[in-house]
């Protein structure tokens, strides 16, 4: 009896290794599903028309759809602390902008670059101060001629509250000597800020005029001033912040991102897939349309890693500096 029953338990405990591959599912490979690509900002703005055109390439890619979804608010605060309470798994990416290296310096969120893993930065792009046409003033000395005679401070539009919009704008208003004599007015979407533009409810704003390029086209808004060292030359007669000897900002960046502890072998291919459709035919033009090759921008994952870094501490000394660290 006591042999019987050894043989019955070897025989369940056999039967049992072979069904138990059966039983568990294998682990679906990467991606099976749809994926959120998430963007802290509304819609209508740089970040949004990126974030919609580099995906049409990757939805072919990786053969699944990529959901872009907007989270405006709190200068990308909103969508950053969105995606760490995500799963690590590469079906949240972030397309995030340089907000990310600002916002923990601001005390918005705890979050900061060191909890996500880079997966490509894209492009920078450049800033400027622009106006509509029926402003009290067409260029940027008879904005400066204003704004030191004006009995009243001049309203300047940007993304966010304590942003990386308000941080570049200040240090020109600085080194233009005119800070004193404007406000900063947050916005939490560009459209929104644009149609204040329009609607004579602000007096200028920053932006990136790769944005605005078809409404500046148009006569609809017109650029006072680039905040780089040279004119650029799809806009030959305003002039830059380099050879007016301001202080130039840093450049907005565009890139994407994932949550720290995301397997690597996604991160890798999240990494080539995001390479490759920005080699598409149409990304290529949308970068060309909205002036977003003017300057080299392309890191991988490891190269933006390290600059991420050094840009990290670089915003906290100008952002202590001017008093607005948390």
């Amino acid at each position: 009896m006591k042999t019987r029953s050894f043989i019955c338990a070897v025989f369940m405990l056999t039967m049992a290794m072979v069904l138990i591959p059966l039983i568990v599912p294998a682990q679906d490979k990467y991606p099976s599903r749809n994926i959120d690509y998430i963007i802290g900002w509304g819609a209508g703005g740089g970040s949004d028309y990126f974030g919609r055109v580099i995906n049409m390439p990757v939805r072919k890619l990786l053969k699944v759809n990529v959901n872009v979804v907007n989270m405006p608010g709190a200068a990308e605060s909103i969508a950053t602390e969105h995606v760490q309470r995500q799963p690590a798994d590469g079906y949240t990416i972030f397309g995030a902008t340089s907000e990310l290296s600002t916002n923990q310096l601001f005390g918005r969120t705890k979050f900061n670059y060191k909890d996500f893993t880079p997966i490509i930065r894209a492009h920078v792009d450049v800033g400027s101060f622009q106006v509509a046409p029926n402003q009290n003033f067409k260029n940027w000395t008879e904005f400066m001629t204003f704004a030191k005679s004006s009995s009243r401070k001049l309203r300047i539009g940007g993304t966010g509250a304590a942003s990386f919009d308000m941080l570049v704008s200040q240090i020109i208003l600085d080194s233009a000597g005119i800070a004193d004599k404007c406000t900063y007015i947050p916005f939490d979407s560009a459209g929104e800020m644009h149609a204040s533009l329009l609607g004579g409810h602000i007096d200028a704003m920053y932006e990136e005029p790769g944005v605005t390029v078809d409404m500046i086209t148009a006569g609809k808004m017109i650029p006072l001033l680039v905040f780089s060292d040279k004119r650029l030359a799809k806009f030959p007669n305003t002039p830059s912040a380099g050879e007016l000897k301001y202080e130039i900002p840093p450049m907005l960046w565009r890139g994407i991102l994932v949550k720290k502890g995301t397997p690597q072998e996604i991160v890798d291919l999240l990494e080539k897939t995001y390479t490759e459709a920005m080699k598409d035919p149409m990304y290529v033009a949308f970068e060309k349309d909205r002036l977003l090759d003017l300057f080299p921008g392309y890191l991988n994952s490891k190269d933006w890693e390290a600059d991420l870094a050094k840009e990290y501490a670089a915003y906290e000394k100008v952002i202590t500096k001017l008093g607005l660290k948390k």
